[in-house]
């Protein structure tokens, strides 16, 4: 099972910058607004349990699939 990273305010950010995402685009992959990707990297919200697990799951097949290529 994997764990589910607690997701802070910068690192959803950062995540989102190392990927080139725009917020709109994150948000159309968790199914959520760009405003609300604007509040959790501002703090004003956190991304509820679920949202963090859909997260945690998609960096890690982003980081597995940035290691295939550099291969």
């Amino acid at each position: 099972m994997m764990a589910m990273q607690n997701w802070t305010p910068e690192e959803i950010e950062r995540f989102r910058k190392e990927h080139s995402l725009t917020r709109r685009a994150l948000g159309e992959v968790l199914g959520v607004t760009v405003n609300c990707i604007y509040q959790w990297e501002r703090g004003l919200r956190t991304p509820n349990k679920t949202t963090k697990i859909l997260l945690s799951r998609i960096a890690v097949e982003m980081d597995m699939n940035r290691k295939g290529k550099g291969r």
